[in-house]
This record gives C-alpha cells, sequence and structure tokens, in this order.
C-alpha cells in the first residue's frame, strides 16, 4: 500500500509540472502586448497649436435696391490674418453675427475656407439680399480645425488685372486672373473679392471657387454682383487654397 500511495503521489507531481508548461508562455506573450501598446502611444504626436487667426478687417453696409426703391440690399465683409510664420490654418469656420446699433443679432452666417496660408490674408463675406434693417456692426467668430506644415516651403497664389465694373442687365461683374507659383494643382480654390468706398471702408464682398488652377499657370475668373454698390471705389481680390489645405497643409 505504501508503494501504491508513493506512486500516485509522483504522478500527479509530474501532472501539476506538465501543467506549468503553458503559464512563461502565457506571461510572455502579455508582456509583449503591453509593450507594443505603450510604443505606440509614446510615438504618437500632439497636434500642432498655432496663434489664433486675426480679424484684421471688417465691414458692413445697406443701402436702397435699385430696381424697388421700398426694399434694401446691402452686404459685409471680413479680413484674416494668418500671423504665424511657418503654420497653415486649416479648414477654418467663421461664423458672422451681423447686429444693429443696439447690439441685436439681425442675421448670422457660416463660412468654410480651406487654409490660410503663413503670414497671409484671406477674406470672406457676402452681399446681403434678406430684408434686415439698419445693419451697423459685425461679431466675428474663427474657429481652426488643424494647424499643419504647409506642403511645400515656398508657392502661392496671387490675382491680377483686378477690374469690377456694370453689366448690361444692371448687375456688375469682378474679372481678374489668378497666378500660381505652387509646385501642384489646386483643386476648389477660394477667391474671395472685398468691395471698398473711396476711404477703404469695406461695403462688401462676394466670392466663387476656382475648380482647378494649374502648377505655375493662370486662370481667368469672374464674380458677378446682383446689383452695383453704390460709392464702390476699390475693389480687392484674396484667393485662398484648395480643398487639399484640409489634409496635407
Amino acid at each position: 500500500m505504501g508503494r501504491v500511495a508513493a506512486a500516485a503521489l509522483a504522478a500527479l507531481v509530474v501532472a501539476a509540472c506538465s501543467g506549468d508548461d503553458g503559464g512563461p508562455d502565457t506571461v510572455e506573450r502579455a508582456t509583449v502586448t503591453t509593450a507594443a501598446s505603450e510604443t505606440t502611444t509614446s510615438a504618437a504626436e500632439a497636434p500642432l497649436v498655432g496663434q489664433p487667426l486675426v480679424v484684421a478687417e471688417q465691414g458692413v453696409s445697406s443701402f436702397p435696391d435699385p430696381f424697388d426703391p421700398s426694399a434694401t440690399l446691402g452686404g459685409y465683409g471680413v479680413v484674416l490674418t494668418n500671423p504665424n510664420p511657418d503654420l497653415v490654418a486649416s479648414g477654418v469656420r467663421v461664423v458672422t453675427r451681423i447686429l444693429d446699433p443696439a447690439g441685436t443679432e439681425l442675421l448670422a452666417d457660416s463660412t468654410l475656407l480651406n487654409g490660410v496660408m503663413p503670414g497671409q490674408r484671406m477674406a470672406l463675406g457676402r452681399t446681403l439680399i434678406e430684408p434686415i434693417e439698419d445693419p451697423t456692426q459685425l461679431a466675428v467668430s474663427v474657429e481652426v480645425g488643424a494647424w499643419l506644415h504647409p506642403a511645400f516651403d515656398d508657392g502661392a497664389l496671387t490675382a491680377d488685372g483686378v477690374v469690377t465694373e456694370p453689366e448690361e442687365n444692371g448687375g456688375a461683374v469682378t474679372r481678374f486672373t489668378v497666378r500660381s507659383t505652387w509646385p501642384e494643382p489646386e483643386e476648389g480654390v477660394d477667391v474671395t473679392a472685398i468691395y471698398r468706398a473711396a476711404d477703404g471702408r469695406i461695403l462688401g464682398a462676394e466670392t466663387t471657387t476656382l475648380a482647378s488652377v494649374p502648377p505655375n499657370g493662370d486662370v481667368a475668373g469672374q464674380i458677378r454682383l446682383l446689383s452695383p454698390i453704390p460709392d464702390l471705389a476699390i475693389t480687392e481680390v484674396f484667393v485662398g487654397r484648395g480643398l487639399a489645405a484640409q489634409t496635407t497643409g
């Protein structure tokens, strides 16, 4: 009986030792998985942070509708500046609230700009055809979707040959040429015309989108106004980036 008990005890010890074979492997696998997770976390880069865009200029106006003296038209415009010398402001959402003299909101607009290049300016705005009375001031809030390094160290999109003239139907048109020194094609390029009085006051604005601008080339464009703007003396055209600025900088 003693020999049987001893044999049973030896079998139990062997079985216990055999069951431990998976233990070290399991611990090792868990350790490897944890190490991989920590490596991924440490490799993640913090998002870039830039100085906020600056509202450099703004203006709003109203005037009688030349085709219906009982109605009013108007316009507003906003000029933004990117103060960062090395960061693109990408996916810029601008909310513009038009206020009366008492600060009461008359109308709110939301605009999305593809991108504002380092150290550059971009504009937004439109003609007001809504029946609003006595718009006198703007409240502008700006939110940047992401700050990115520019895809290229140099290159720009600029407007030349800007002319605004009346059309036969009673409206007006602004014609311009966008010239590119950007090394790649730009699709969906933002363009905004700011309309000023002789003293530089912003009276209104209109925007358009150019389907494509070739690298180191130029494209003719135009922006139509539904009605001439009284006291319009100066037109300034701002050219932004294309859709790629929202992802590649």
